[in-house]
Parts: structure tokens; sequence; C-alpha cells
């Protein structure tokens, strides 16, 4: 999870607020070098040093500018990354013309699209405060109902940001995925086309410390920052029929010992001169379930990891189980932590295929 989590605030670094089309932000390169490796020669170094250290300063020349040209290459290959996972442009797709008809008049404001609570995972630009399950609204609508007095977006006006399509279960029959937004809030629907009527498949919103993504397979993470030391979110995904499927919700926190050295967490005494980053998860949507978790010691500034000898009586790993238990949830290790996650994936009938699509252009 810890690497989960820094991929996805890595995307949010790059890729601006908008969660549908991940439209990046144009990113610059640094290409500045100075160096300080080598002094002025002094009038009595002969010329042969002379020589040598010229030479020297030259490799070391070619060498930023090969780090400059790499740096480069990973930009544009993280950037086909990010072009082949988002949702595409219309005319880059092939729409049936029923399909065509129904998701412009969605844009335009002219067609309704039936709401479901179940498919709606926002925070704060919230549907279900303002739309009633099972009912049909238009674009224009919603917009209307989310801005009315009350509301957290009141008086808001809400223009659509961006608008692009998707492809769930990568069957080639192709979904709307659009953003409207205001303030510094977007909000991403996915409409779907089912039998000649548009159904809303999923609504996440997205602000300046959380993104919600969906990608073009119809994969969806949802992941923001509490704070410096803390991160958390959602992970799911839409099949081939609209249905929203939750995965799991988890989150990272960052522990730090206290201004005498002593590392607690539950009241419990965990080491000393150490931190550590406790990462829970769960299956249970609803945020009442216990949890699994499970911990990486590290420095005393959070910044790397430390060899704990696990055959000592007492060590940290064994102390943070201890703590963890006496709260009721449930100590893994990261390993076990992967193969439930895994397991519960193809539980929801989350493949391979969807959940991996993309990845063999990820270059890093």
């Amino acid at each position: 999870m810890k690497k989960n989590v820094v991929i996805m605030l890595a995307l949010c670094s790059i890729i601006g607020t908008t969660g549908c089309g991940i439209n990046s932000n144009e990113g610059t390169v640094n290409t500045s070098s100075e160096s300080t490796l080598f002094e002025p020669i002094s009038e009595g170094v002969a010329s042969g040093e002379a020589s040598t250290g010229n030479e020297q300063t030259e490799a070391a020349s070619n060498g930023s500018s090969e780090n400059e040209a790499s740096s480069e290459d990973s930009y544009d290959a993280y950037q086909k990354y990010l072009d082949y996972i988002s949702p595409k442009d219309k005319a880059t797709v092939k729409l049936d013309p029923e399909s065509e008809k129904l998701y412009q008049a969605f844009i335009d404001g002219t067609e309704p699209a039936q709401y479901d609570i179940d498919v709606d995972i926002a925070e704060y630009i919230c549907l279900s405060e303002v739309l009633e399950n099972g009912k049909s609204y238009t674009l224009n609508e919603i917009k209307e109902k989310l801005s009315s007095e009350g509301q957290y977006g009141e008086g808001w006006l809400y223009e659509i940001q961006s608008e692009g399509y998707i492809d769930l279960g990568l069957d080639e029959s192709y979904e709307l995925c659009m953003d409207i937004g205001a303030s510094e809030f977007n909000l991403t629907l996915v409409v779907k086309n089912i039998d000649g009527k548009l159904k809303i498949c999923f609504a996440g919103d997205s602000w300046s410390r959380n993104m919600t993504v969906v990608k073009y397979s119809g994969y969806v993470e949802s992941y923001g920052s509490g704070g410096a030391n803390y991160h958390g979110g959602q992970t799911g995904y839409i099949d081939a029929n609209g249905k929203y499927h939750f995965w799991y919700r988890s989150t990272e926190e960052g522990i730090l010992p206290d201004d005498d050295g002593k590392l607690t967490h539950n009241d419990q005494l965990i080491g000393e001169n150490i931190g550590m980053y406790l990462d829970s998860f769960s299956f249970d949507r609803s945020y009442e379930g216990k949890e699994y978790q499970y911990v990486y010691i590290v420095d005393s500034e959070g910044r790397e990891d430390v060899d704990v000898d696990l055959s000592q009586p007492g060590n940290a790993y064994e102390m943070a189980q201890k703590a963890i238990e006496s709260s009721g949830n449930t100590y893994v290790s990261d390993t076990e932590a992967k193969a439930l996650m895994d397991e519960q994936r193809k539980t929801i009938g989350l493949s391979d295929e969807i959940y991996k699509y993309g990845d063999e252009l990820y270059p890093y």
C-alpha cells in the first residue's frame, strides 16, 4: 500500500485536479547544472595535470547532459503512459449512433440520466444530498441543485471542465466520462447508455487535497492527504454493465517519537528513537468495521527504513502487533496484506486485464 499511496500522490502532483481525462499539466524539465567539483587550476600545476582536470570537467558536463536527456525521456514515457490509461477524445473512439446522440444530449443539458446512490463516493460535491435515488436528472438540473441554498457549493457556477470516453469492460462499447467544476472542486461523472436510457455509473469529487481518477478501463482511485503524515482513500472499478464495485479503503499514517524519543501507539510503547508508518485497510465500505493493519519501522524522522532484529523479544514489530491487536484490529504482515487484497480483487471480479491496464508502459 505504501507504493500505491506514493504512485497516487505522484499522479496528483503531475496531472492536475480533474479526475476524468487525466488532463496533464505542462511540465518542465530542469536543465540547469552547476558544478563545484573542480577548483581553479593554480599556476604551479603541470600541464598534464591541467589536461586531466579539463577532461574530468568535460566528462562531468557530458554526464549532466546525459542525465538531462534521461529525465526528458522519462517524462515523455510517463506522458505516453498517462495518455494510454486516460479517457479518450471523442474523435478517437467509435461511438454507436444512439450513444453518441444520448451523450451529447446529456452534455447539452437536455437528456436526463438516472442517479444511483451506490455509485456515489463524493465527499463535498454530494449528489446524495440533492438527488433522489433512482430518479433521472439532466446535467443542468444537477448543477442547479448542487448550487442551491444550503449546499456546500451554494451559489457556485458549475461548468464543464472536461469530456472524455472510457471503455468499461474493455468491450469497445464506450461510456461518457466528464468533469463539472466550481471553485476548487470538480465532480467526475461516468454516464452509460443502457438500452436507450442513461445511467450515472459513478460520481466522485476532487479538490486541492484529494484526487479522484477514472482510468480508461474503468479502474477508479480516489486518494488524498490529511496532512504531511496522513494519506488515504478508496479504490474500486466500474464493470462492463455500469456497476461500481468497491474494492478497499485505506490509510497510511506516519507516527513519530515524542520529545523524549519514545514511539507509542494505543498508549503502548513500541520503541525508542524510531518512527513507524501505520497502514490500515478494510473491505468494509461503511467505515464501521475493524481494520487490517501493518507497519513499517523507520528512523525517527520517518525517512528511511530501519533494520529490526525479529528474533529479539520485544522488538518494534512485536510491540506494534500487540498495540494493534489491543485495539481490536487485525495485525498482518505486508505480504499477508497483499494476498488479502488480491483475494478480494478477484472476489469482486476485478480482472488482471482491467486492473493492470497500461502497466507495461509504466516507466518507473
